[in-house]
């Protein structure tokens, strides 16, 4: 044994000695425990799971490539789109038990994820049509790896709204499209994103001009914390009490791990994000054909004709099922090619909880399994 080895081991038996004999330094060494994890949350740094690759990178996109190591065949690429909604695009590969890029490795998948960083003032005039075509670079980038003329692809909540409007403008290049808890017809059901959008332009125009062009996560995050202020604000702080009192080091590892990547936040580019609010949320131009253009190219649902497989939280109180099922309404696949899978969990939860993976997004990968 070291000296240091030997001196953490004698502070460990000393403070498990005092805290059996003194109730008063046992309460002051959970409370010292419960400031020091928070004090380690300051600065989130989320990381990626998977081993991989960037392949391609330009301006706020970073094409990621995770390599399959199961399985070597040619077996179709997939395309994973993560919301770009202030938070890190590891979403689609947030620990090792909860990957829904190893979901697709399990089952052969070449697998690919846009990573979406950062943006800087020198790409805050980036809009929606930009995305889109960064969306298309990417799908090209991949094309020309693989020889393979059409890929899977797979939007998560804004990611999916993303899918949808690039297969529609790229459906020779779309093979299947997967999309989870995307908001498609946003008057389908009621929802505190759409309430909070009827605020006037002005007021998104103000928080992007605030952060000189940019939108900031910051903002975005506090208002999905504001939906459920008392769990944001007030419960989860006791259940991690509650966990250092149980001595629940599994229950704190997985706190500290979910907080570093929700509490994460970057920039979008301001033009990016009032594209959204109008075009999105505001006056709901996905399910009104050829509403707005990208390039000068009209946006239309109905221009998707390839399988479609819909997933929606049944819990979701930020994309309610019948906003993404609405999707069906307004594409052209036949009835008979377009599956639908309601989760049991809620928005993040239909994303990557380890439920959903193991049931909902293997069903996914099953269906997959039969598209040409």
């Amino acid at each position: 044994m070291t000296m240091l080895e030997y001196q953490q081991e004698y502070w460990k038996k000393s403070i498990d000695y005092w805290q059996q004999t003194n109730p008063f330094f046992s309460s002051f060494s959970r409370a010292y425990r419960y400031l020091d994890t928070l004090y380690q949350l300051q600065n989130p740094r989320p990381k990626w799971s998977t081993p991989n690759n960037i392949i391609y990178e330009h301006q706020t996109l970073r094409l990621r490539h995770f390599s399959n190591q199961r399985h070597n065949d040619a077996k179709r690429p997939v395309l994973i789109l993560p919301p770009q909604a202030g938070h890190h695009s590891n979403l689609a590969d947030y620990s090792p038990s909860q990957s829904l890029v190893r979901v697709f490795h399990r089952y052969g998948y070449d697998v690919y994820v846009a990573h979406w960083v950062s943006a800087t003032p020198e790409f805050k005039e980036l809009g929606m049509n930009d995305i889109i075509r960064l969306t298309d670079e990417a799908v090209d980038q991949i094309r020309e790896r693989t020889g393979i003329y059409k890929i899977h692809l797979v939007g998560q909540c804004q990611g999916g709204w993303q899918a949808g409007i690039y297969t529609s403008l790229y459906q020779d290049k779309i093979s299947t499209l997967v999309t989870a808890a995307a908001p498609i017809d946003v008057q389908a059901a009621p929802s505190a994103i759409v309430e909070d959008a009827g605020l006037p332009m002005e007021f998104f125009k103000f928080l992007v001009a605030a952060n000189n062009g940019l939108m900031s996560g910051k903002y975005i995050l506090w208002g999905f914390k504001n939906m459920q202020a008392e769990e944001h604000y007030v419960r989860k702080y006791f259940r991690l009490w509650q966990m250092i009192e149980n001595d629940d080091e599994d229950g704190i590892k997985r706190f500290i791990h979910f907080e570093n990547w929700y509490e994460y936040t970057q920039m979008l580019p301001g033009r990016f994000y009032l594209d959204i609010i109008k075009n999105i949320f505001k006056e709901n131009n996905l399910t009104k054909p050829g509403s707005f253009k990208l390039d000068g190219r009209p946006v239309d649902l109905r221009n998707i004709n390839c399988p479609v497989i819909i997933m929606a939280g049944k819990k979701d109180h930020i994309t309610p099922p019948a906003q993404a099922f609405a999707l069906k309404k307004y594409i052209s696949t036949p009835p008979q090619d377009v599956v639908e899978i309601l989760t049991e969990g809620g928005h993040i939860g239909t994303l990557m909880g380890t439920e959903a993976l193991r049931e909902d997004w293997t069903a996914v990968n099953e269906v997959l399994q039969l598209a040409v």
